[in-house]
């Protein structure tokens, strides 16, 4: 990579070691003054005094010029299904593991194009199929490998047994799958799928691995349980209570909503793609949703991204992830906090780097010791529609490397600006 549209590199992107004149997001939400970002060896450092002008050639060599754009952290985006391509799992299986990994590599490709330099897999991808794609074409991946339901359950001997073989076989996240989803029977309540002792169980197994748990529950007892039992995160939590965000912040939870999946869904429904069964379920997730948004910011749970992506066109819509949080009510600098430190500080609470996570206070931001992750922008993301328009990411920034997004995915160069999307 030699060259980068309006950034104007000349040299190999590898060799760039900061940005002047950015506007950078600080840890409070807001953009500074344009400053000088610089990072050495995957690190963010604290920007050494320039006290002479350093030759044109060396600087050019050394650094962008961030005029006119802004910097934040990189993406996180908690929740996908990278190994996913299809909604339905005998369409998954239909297309064969030589065409799933060929999808799957582009997905992670176009994912880390789009700015999100780190994520976890929900289930459906496993420690070598990740390890086929090369770092320099993914984000940094934390695995669950499998659901855990009660059929997986069931079939291992009991869920106990199912989070040991999910460790075994490379988890750092146990994935449970708590109450039933989108494609339950219409009339299917927030019955939990397994019992407060399985839940503790499960969670104790985990952590005894340093794996972090992930619960997927939509509401009712389920929560309550993945609260009592010290699990890591809440996932969609469609009808969590006020009283029930309070007692999961007071926990140490994070909630990953995942709000514009069901959206997706309900299109997916109208085109004739998915059962119309399921419209009415459907049809409530997304008129509770933004409530349960609303009730974890007001009891201090912290929110991160997830898209609970799994298909082709959902792989890398992260950054749409944003537009829906602020729809349902954060703004927009709340919003920029889930899709980047929160995000973050979920996933290093089991980091596997081998040069340790960021120091406590500075994962997912642009602080002197934080991991050099981060997205240049062409538009105040901020801004109504931003981050939904794939050309104002100029340039990320993966573990001190830059990338050319149009190199990633050569795609994007081509595609149109979106419409903000219906958030009912």
């Amino acid at each position: 990579m030699d060259q980068m549209g309006d950034l104007g590199v000349t040299v190999p992107a590898q060799l760039v070691r900061g940005i002047r004149d950015v506007r950078a997001l600080d840890a409070a939400g807001a953009f500074s003054e344009p400053r000088r970002i610089t990072w050495v060896d995957g690190r963010f450092t604290e920007p050494a005094p320039e006290t002479e002008p350093a030759p044109a050639q060396a600087k050019a060599a050394e650094e962008l010029d961030g005029t006119g754009f802004w910097l934040i952290p990189g993406l996180v985006d908690t929740h996908v299904h990278a190994a996913w391509h299809a909604f339905n799992a005998p369409d998954r299986a239909a297309l064969g593991p030589v065409a799933t990994a060929s999808a799957t590599a582009d997905g992670l490709a176009r994912t880390l194009a789009a700015g999100i330099t780190r994520v976890r897999d929900a289930g459906g991808l496993t420690p070598d199929a990740l390890a086929a794609v090369p770092e320099g074409r993914r984000p940094r991946v934390q695995l669950a490998v499998r659901m855990l339901d009660r059929a997986a359950a069931d079939a291992a001997g009991g869920l106990d047994v199912a989070v040991e073989e999910a460790l075994a076989a490379g988890a750092r996240w146990i994935k449970l799958v708590a109450t039933a989803g989108v494609a339950a029977p219409a009339g299917t309540g927030l019955d939990p799928v397994f019992s407060a002792a399985e839940t503790r169980d499960a969670v104790r197994r985990a952590e005894h691995a340093g794996a972090g748990t992930m619960v997927h529950a939509w509401g009712g007892e389920a929560i309550d349980w993945a609260i009592d039992a010290g699990a890591t995160s809440l996932e969609h939590g469609i009808f969590l209570t006020a009283a029930q965000a309070v007692r999961a912040a007071d926990a140490g939870l994070t909630f990953v909503p995942t709000l514009r999946i069901y959206t997706l869904v309900r299109r997916m429904i109208a085109d004739g793609a998915l059962p119309s069964a399921f419209r009415a379920r459907v049809d409530e997730a997304i008129a509770a949703h933004p409530n349960a948004v609303r009730r974890a910011r007001d009891a201090g749970l912290p929110i991160a991204v997830g898209t609970d992506s799994g298909t082709p066109e959902q792989h890398g819509s992260a950054r749409l992830e944003f537009d829906a949080l602020v729809a349902a009510g954060l703004t927009p600098s709340e919003a920029l906090t889930a899709a980047t430190r929160s995000g973050a500080e979920l996933l290093d609470r089991v980091a596997q780097d081998p040069r340790g996570a960021a120091a406590p206070g500075r994962s997912g931001t642009l602080t002197p010791g934080a991991t050099a992750d981060a997205v240049l922008l062409r538009r105040d993301p901020r801004e109504p529609g931003a981050l939904s328009d794939p050309t104002t990411i100029a340039a990320v920034l993966a573990d001190g490397v830059l990338h050319d997004p149009a190199t990633l995915d050569p795609r994007r160069a081509h595609e149109p600006t979106p419409l903000r999307e219906d958030p009912k």
